[in-house]
């Protein structure tokens, strides 16, 4: 068995309000607060704020998802962007990733990265990270290149290659289906796959309704296609996110709302109410324990 979580960043649990909600004008109705999910996915609204006053954010969200702490608690505040030295020691000795390669299993981080992010060692050790980036770190795994995605052994965080072609990168266009093809076939070689998608808070934050439904699309029809490539296999799918954000286009921050999670498996699960929960149930559905 194997688990591909996609982690779709700023997307929570709404209000049914079409003038300022893009999640209920999608194609796919995945994000949507209500709608019965397809392929009998699971849906849960879970906790961000951890019993922290303040909005919450992306770097103690996403510290919390990976590994099962909460991460905001543990620094006395939400933190917005990249993890502080307290996150960054947590996510060594405690992200999912650690935690499954000391037990001999696969992780993969798909995300691709530009050359300049390789370009030296004194600026890759120097450079602020993302969590994911973080904690893959941490875990002493290799990071995907360019030439991954030529390969089709990963995708940039525009799973397009749009935004990579408009910087003059050689690459061809990704559609949904080439997209969950590659997900897919990395699956059948690793244990857990992730791939994370941070355009949905950035249209969150831009309040543009037309912008935030294109992406909502975006990514729905990416996961859609997962799920339906993977239905009669032993794969599990995890789609989560850290915080509220693009579902309110009234505000250009975050929400108090709670956060979205969905999980399609044929392993039987138990209620999950707060984001620290994501990672035992990543651990469990990877372990079988």
């Amino acid at each position: 068995m194997s688990v591909i979580v996609i982690f779709v960043d700023g997307v929570g649990i709404g209000q049914q309000d079409v003038s300022y909600n893009p999640c209920l004008h999608s194609n796919y109705q995945i994000f949507s607060p209500t709608i019965n999910l397809p392929f009998n996915g699971i849906q849960f609204s879970l906790d961000a704020c951890l019993g922290v006053n303040g909005l919450p954010q992306s770097a103690t969200g996403q510290s919390s998802i990976y590994t099962g702490k909460n991460a905001a608690k543990l620094i006395g505040k939400h933190l917005f962007g990249f993890p502080n030295q307290k996150l960054k020691e947590l996510l060594i000795k405690q992200s999912v990733f650690e935690k499954l390669n000391s037990l001999s299993y696969r992780c993969k981080f798909i995300n691709a990265f530009r050359p300049v992010f390789f370009t030296s060692p004194e600026i890759f050790n120097n450079v602020r990270l993302s969590v994911t980036s973080e904690m893959n770190r941490a875990a002493r795994l290799p990071f995907c290149s360019i030439k991954d995605i030529k390969n089709k052994n990963a995708l940039y965080h525009d799973f397009t290659n749009k935004e990579l072609i408009e910087k003059g990168f050689q690459l061809p266009i990704f559609d949904s289906n080439t997209a969950s093809k590659v997900l897919i076939d990395q699956s059948k070689k690793y244990d857990l796959i992730l791939y994370e998608y941070f355009l949905t808070d950035k249209a969150g934050h831009s309040k543009n309704m037309k912008y935030a439904i294109s992406e909502i699309n975006k990514i729905e029809s990416l996961i859609y296609m997962v799920i339906e490539k993977s239905e009669g296999t032993n794969t599990s799918i995890i789609v989560c996110s850290d915080h509220g954000n693009i579902e309110d286009l009234r505000s250009r921050s975050h929400t108090y709302n709670p956060a979205y999670f969905a999980v399609w498996t044929k392993k039987n699960i138990q209620k999950l109410s707060s984001l620290m929960d994501i990672y035992s149930l990543i651990k469990k559905l990877v372990t079988k324990n």
